[in-house]
């Protein structure tokens, strides 16, 4: 075989795609760590036993009010210095959280309780001190980075998680402040729930880490069809029911974009204080309401797996946020007035 040859084949055996989801983004479905199982103690029959023929059925009713919840994060510089011979790394970081709204009954979408937040921390025992950044005189903006204690080690690797776990707290604190416990309201918080999340907020993870199903279960997730979901199981160590679901239409389907039967995948997330009955019905309606409001792979790279609502509330949080290159300069200007950045 000529080496053309060898070369063609290979490609077309292996049916190679660029990855949807871009450089930019974590991609969807991480294959070598999805195989290992979790350590999570799982029940994947607190629902059925028989999931091979599941078929979920239609729920009863929709929810007349969508609370979408997001947030963004951004390190604007990263920080090193000392005294003497100790190097201490920081982070300049500004976080933004907010939500959108959905009434079917008006019907209008809109977004609401946006908090834009900027935040100074260390690694290691550095304590951090809240500080102002000038900005050009004439202007009314303040650049006010809020001291945050960090639990995190004093290596490079802090920088990131110091704002990361600032943005997941701001976003926890949103979910309190909205306190919805209208059973006609759905909230969905994108990412993953923590112990203490409300009873009906859905958490919708769509980067997958880990797999919590054993092979026996998971080979279902290979054949489910947009629209449809695994049977709810149960994570006991996080006192939580889940499900993954197939996202997206059949206008859209893997099979038309040449991508694998995994593309399109999400696993939601419930509190299990609810009875079974209740987080029944609410899984059933996360095979109406996902899918429609699924983004398009026009205008969404990350589509379908990514929601419409959560992708225009991010494009919003970006614009909040203010301009990334200019408030680098503002950090630059502020730390050379005291001569330590030349």
């Amino acid at each position: 075989m000529s080496e053309e040859n060898y070369v063609s084949n290979f490609w077309r055996s292996h049916n190679f795609r660029l990855e949807p989801w871009g450089n930019d983004y974590e991609p969807p479905i991480q294959i070598s760590d999805e195989l290992s199982l979790s350590e999570s103690d799982v029940n994947p029959t607190v629902e059925t036993e028989n999931w091979e023929c599941f078929q979920s059925p239609e729920p009863r009713s929709l929810p007349n009010r969508l609370i979408f919840i997001d947030g963004r994060r951004r390190l604007d510089a990263g920080l090193v210095g000392g005294n003497g011979n100790t190097i201490i790394y920081g982070v300049f970081g500004t976080i933004a959280v907010g939500a959108v709204v959905v009434d079917k009954t008006i019907p209008k979408a809109s977004c609401i309780e946006i908090d834009v937040r900027r935040v100074l921390g260390f690694g290691g025992e550095q304590e951090a001190v809240s500080t102002s950044i000038p900005c050009p005189l004439g202007s009314k903006a303040e650049l006010l980075y809020k001291a945050i204690k960090s639990n995190q080690p004093n290596t490079p690797e802090a920088r990131s998680a110091i704002v990361q776990n600032a943005m997941l707290a701001a976003e926890e604190q949103l979910v309190s402040k909205l306190d919805i416990k209208d059973t006609n309201t759905l909230v969905i918080q994108d990412g993953a729930l923590r112990y203490e999340s409300p009873t009906f907020t859905l958490g919708y993870i769509k980067t997958m880490h880990k797999q919590y199903l054993s092979e026996k279960y998971a080979a279902l997730l290979w054949k489910l069809l947009p629209g449809q979901r695994t049977p709810i199981f149960n994570i006991k160590d996080r006192l939580q029911y889940s499900w993954y679901l197939k996202s997206g239409n059949y206008q859209h389907s893997p099979q038309q974009l040449g991508y694998h039967d995994l593309h399109g995948i999400v696993r939601l997330e419930l509190s299990s204080k609810i009875d079974i009955e209740k987080a029944q019905e609410i899984a059933n309606q996360t095979c109406y309401l996902i899918p429609n409001y699924a983004s398009h792979p026009s205008r969404d790279p990350r589509a379908p797996q990514n929601l419409a609502p959560v992708s225009a509330l991010e494009r919003e949080l970006g614009r909040r946020m203010g301009d990334a290159i200019l408030i680098k300069r503002r950090l630059q200007c502020f730390l050379a007035s005291f001569g330590g950045n030349k």
